[in-house]
């Protein structure tokens, strides 16, 4: 327990210096390509793709790649013919090593890299949409808030399983604790942020639009990945954080609910 707090506590400290140095893009877009690398190979190997080696090297680049780039303009247009180029290269590897690389492998490593590539990027692309940077925070607010209140929840009152088979320790209670918890401090969060940032403005009926779906969506996120891991069957997805498991175990609500969050705020901004 005290090796998982310590290693949370680096975590975010680390996560809180690159969204404070996020108005830099190259900074903050180059942390989270590093990020997005990490977890994709993490996921591959999860699935036993990552020996077939030129593979994953494609994967990994163009998942960090694709993030790095995607919130500058100049290269949107070729991030499309890279996915499509992506596309080509990997059934040409599958033709050329056909029987050594099973059609089930390939449209998971294929699946898997669009996936995170494309859902990471929304990441710094709500960086640099309307108030980015505090709707940003919202995205962690969000993901890592229901996962603490449910993990307290839980162990306080939990008794219901919630999806016993792929996460056998998180319970309905907990669920519902987390949810409570986390419109709870969204609420919080955004009326901090009306109050104390200079010329922000807060939405608060849009706050319950994000809260509410978005701990929704946090926790399916979380026992996506947990799916994931239960069909391969493996405990975490690396060690790279001591105490939580790999990248992917980490950000395993963020990959859900960043996408959620830059939806939404094309229509009906929190901040503005």
């Amino acid at each position: 327990m005290l090796k998982r707090t310590i290693s949370g506590a680096i975590i975010t400290a680390v996560m809180l210096i690159a969204v404070i140095f996020s108005y830099v893009p190259f900074v903050f877009n180059g942390f989270m390509g590093l990020i997005t690398a990490v977890g994709m190979y993490e996921m591959l190997k999860a699935g036993g793709v990552a020996k077939h080696k030129a593979l994953t090297i494609c994967s990994v680049l163009f998942a960090g790649g694709f993030v790095f780039c995607s919130a500058f303009d100049g290269f949107r247009p070729w991030l499309t013919a890279a996915t499509i180029l992506l596309i080509f290269a990997a059934f040409t590897y599958y033709l050329k090593n056909y029987g050594k690389i099973s059609l089930g492998d390939l449209i998971f490593a294929l699946a898997m890299t669009l996936i995170v590539a494309y859902f990471f990027s929304t990441l710094v692309l709500v960086r640099e949409g309307i108030q980015g940077l505090w709707h940003l925070i919202l995205i962690f607010v969000l993901s890592w808030i229901p996962d603490t209140g449910a993990y307290l929840c839980g162990s306080a009152f939990g008794k219901h399983k919630l999806a016993p088979v792929i996460s056998p320790k998180k319970t309905v209670e907990g669920a519902v604790g987390g949810l409570i918890i986390c419109v709870g401090l969204t609420f919080l969060y955004a009326w901090l942020v009306g109050s104390y940032a200079e010329g922000v403005s807060v939405n608060y009926w849009a706050v319950a639009l994000y809260a509410v779906p978005g701990t929704l969506i946090s926790i399916l996120g979380d026992l996506t990945a947990s799916l994931v891991k239960r069909h391969y069957g493996i405990k975490d997805y690396g060690t790279l954080i001591p105490g939580h498991g790999g990248i992917m175990d980490r950000f395993d609500s963020i990959w859900f609910v960043a996408p959620f969050v830059w939806t939404v705020t094309g229509f009906v901004p929190v901040f503005f």
